[in-house]
């Protein structure tokens, strides 16, 4: 008996596999060279969605930024969404940030006297705390941890303008696919 589950459970692995190589093909079709197609932080959650980000070569044979993909079912099929602009809030509903990103909205037109902050959206994206701080490290990027409710939350700035706090977040999608919002530094979330 034992043997069948472990069996059973290797082919449900193996199913999952088999759909998650189908998802990255019909994502790669969103590339201009769906070939050269880079999938990271890829997870699945219990409703079989699938979460990642995805990059590949421009024309030039350059690298492009991640972009945030999302592959839920319906009917049977996978439908397949890819983020253009850095904040589908569908993908961040189905994937994790959604309400971190409401929030930012809601206040995107009030004085942010204090600046403005990067955060790094909070899910499995995010992985391990020490992972995500020392890749941005790595690159360059300094950051801070702070604790809200017991959880750690990872922040780049306060920069004096949105527009060097987007910069960073575009910088920080680019290098490492780590998916992030900006908003005023010191409001509530």
């Amino acid at each position: 008996m034992r043997k069948l589950a472990v069996v059973m459970a290797v082919l449900a692995l193996a199913g999952c596999e088999n759909e998650v190589e189908g998802v990255h093909k019909q994502v790669a079709e969103h590339l201009h060279n769906p070939k050269t197609a880079k999938f990271g932080n890829v997870r699945i959650d219990t409703q079989g969605t699938i979460c990642g980000q995805v990059r590949g070569k421009d024309d030039a044979g350059q690298y492009e930024a991640y972009r945030s993909y999302v592959a839920f079912k319906r009917d049977g099929q996978y439908d397949i969404i890819v983020d253009e602009t850095g904040n589908n809030l569908r993908i961040r509903e189905l994937c994790g940030g959604a309400d971190l990103q409401r929030r930012a909205e809601a206040l995107a037109d009030q004085p942010a006297p204090e600046g403005w902050d990067v955060e790094v959206v909070q899910g499995a994206n995010m992985g391990a705390l020490s992972d995500m701080t020392a890749r941005l490290i790595e690159k360059g990027i300094p950051s801070s941890v702070e604790y809200r409710d017991g959880k750690p939350v990872v922040l780049m700035g306060p920069f004096p303008t949105r527009e060097e706090a987007q910069a960073r977040r575009d910088e920080v999608m680019a290098k490492l696919g780590t998916d992030s919002v900006v908003i005023q530094h010191g409001a509530a979330r």
